[in-house]
């Protein structure tokens, strides 16, 4: 697996989704440009971060992880 998929795939979702990353990181709880940064590949999120991310995307971790 590339160091760049957290990031692409998080990007991927959001645009099938139809969210913006500012929507997507105040969701969570996060300051608006969290998921730019891990879009952008400068910040990996945690795991309690990525099950959440999950959870907001409406995506399973597992389904996360196929593309």
């Amino acid at each position: 697996m590339k160091e760049t998929f957290i990031g692409d795939r998080i990007a991927e979702l959001l645009v099938k989704k139809q969210r913006t990353a500012v929507e997507l990181s105040e969701h969570i709880g996060q300051p608006k440009d969290y998921i730019d940064q891990i879009t952008s590949h400068k910040l990996m999120p945690s795991m309690n971060m990525f099950f959440a991310i999950c959870d907001a995307l409406d995506v399973t971790p597992a389904e996360f992880f196929t593309v």
